[in-house]
């Protein structure tokens, strides 16, 4: 067994037996390494934060990326406010902004780490088209608000958030305030994770 992990550390390829979660194919060892290494220290934030406590776990920022299964958090943050507030789910519609820094997350709000925009950057609260591949958006702070109280942003572009590059696991859909065209045409999109 260390034999085969041996020659596959050799020749760059992660052994099958090691991917337990949904990376791109084609990804070698020592990128698989790190990003495995950054998920087990996010577990550990987040198991110290639940034994401080709700109000800890809540402003925890989250690198949606490194998570096993985003989509379920997407969804558990969803059903924590419409538990919260009473609300049903239909009533919920998910809100976004993008800051620099981490801002104070209220009851109806997530913070999200490391997401990736490619072909576009954002600038003062619009996406705008960009020549570069890859922009981060730093912190992104995800709100769910009752559909009688989404504020009006103008023109927007929704906008996939897929895993990662292969764009293979669509994550979620993201409305964004923007004054350009041409997003869907230059393949804009969203990812959790940068691994390739």
């Amino acid at each position: 067994s260390s034999g085969i992990n041996a020659e596959y550390g050799q020749k760059g390829i992660v052994p099958k037996s090691w991917l337990r979660y949904t990376v791109p194919s084609g990804v070698t060892i020592n990128p698989w390494i790190i990003d495995f290494s950054e998920r087990i220290r996010q577990i550990l934030r987040i198991v110290a934060a639940a034994q401080k406590g709700q109000t800890a776990l809540k402003e925890l920022m989250v690198w949606l990326g490194g998570l096993f299964s985003q989509e379920a958090y997407v969804t558990a943050t969803r059903q924590s406010v419409a538990q919260c507030k009473g609300y049903s789910l239909e009533e919920l519609k998910l809100q976004v902004s993008v800051h620099d820094a981490p801002v104070e997350l209220d009851n109806n709000s997530f913070g999200i780490s490391g997401l990736k925009l490619m072909g576009a950057r954002h600038d003062t609260g619009k996406l705008k088209i960009t020549e570069d591949i890859m922009s981060d958006l730093p912190y992104t702070r995800l709100s769910w608000v009752r559909q009688d109280d989404v504020k009006a942003i103008g023109k927007k572009i929704t906008l996939p958030v897929y895993l990662n590059n292969m764009r293979t696991i669509l994550v979620e859909t993201l409305d964004f305030a923007t004054d350009e065209e041409k997003f869907y045409e230059r393949g804009v999109a969203i990812l959790c994770t940068s691994l390739t």
